[in-house]
């Protein structure tokens, strides 16, 4: 019900509150130590929730909501003043980009690339692509409820999904057994939207597609895409 959300929601803010003031008493802490000057600080998450938006909780799904994170990083030898840096990026990169920023060797084999560049205002994210996949078969039973009383159980989610959050900001989500997904997130960044079934877009489509098959050939993926018609 409308109310369950709202309490749902209520709930969780409250839990952000709770973290925000934890992450105010570890910064407190470094610079009690006197170690705030020489220590990296990041400030992210694994997973969003959808919080009841599109009729869904908790994660397994590609929309924004599940999918977007925060990414905070305070460095303090690269400048005091906040800056906010255009374009996408993913997590596989954190912790090259924290090795380069430590000046420490990046282990052959370690996937993601550094983004120190973006950091240090020598490189941008303006042509980044970001590549996200799931392989569960499915997600936890989602139970119903009639006035309190068990209604029923349903496994929405079905995977594997591969997923790019393109430079330009198009998000194409692929299954070879759900229903394929292509939005404009630049016009419609609540995903109101599905343009996969569009005609005019099957260019897109496909020159999308083509860009994941290139990621699976990079990362050895073997999880085998939909045809396209």
């Amino acid at each position: 019900t409308e109310a369950g959300c709202r309490q749902i929601r209520a709930q969780y803010m409250g839990n952000v509150t709770l973290v925000d003031g934890a992450v105010g008493d570890i910064l407190e802490a470094l610079e009690e130590c006197g170690l705030a000057e020489n220590t990296i600080v990041v400030f992210t998450s694994e997973h969003g929730d959808m919080m009841g938006d599109h009729g869904l909780f908790e994660k397994s799904v590609m929309y924004e909501e599940a999918a977007r994170v925060p990414l905070l990083m305070r460095v303090p030898w690269l400048g005091k003043e906040q800056r906010l840096l255009n374009g996408s990026i993913s997590q596989i990169d954190l912790v090259p980009t924290l090795l380069d920023l430590l000046d420490a060797p990046i282990p052959e084999g370690l996937e993601g690339e550094s983004r120190a560049g973006v950091l240090r205002g020598t490189e941008t994210l303006a042509e980044n692509d970001v590549f996200i996949e799931w392989n569960g078969d499915d997600a936890r039973p989602i139970r119903y409820f009639d006035n309190g009383v068990p209604a029923e159980e349903w496994h929405r989610v079905r995977g594997p999904w591969r997923t790019i959050v393109s430079a330009e900001r198009w998000k194409l989500n692929l299954s070879p057994r759900d229903r394929c997904e292509l939005y404009d997130l630049n016009t419609d960044p609540y995903e109101q939207k599905n343009l996969f079934d569009d005609p005019r877009q099957s260019a897109r489509v496909r020159e999308l597609t083509e860009r994941v098959r290139r990621w699976q050939d990079e990362t050895s993926d073997l999880v085998s895409l939909p045809a396209l018609q």
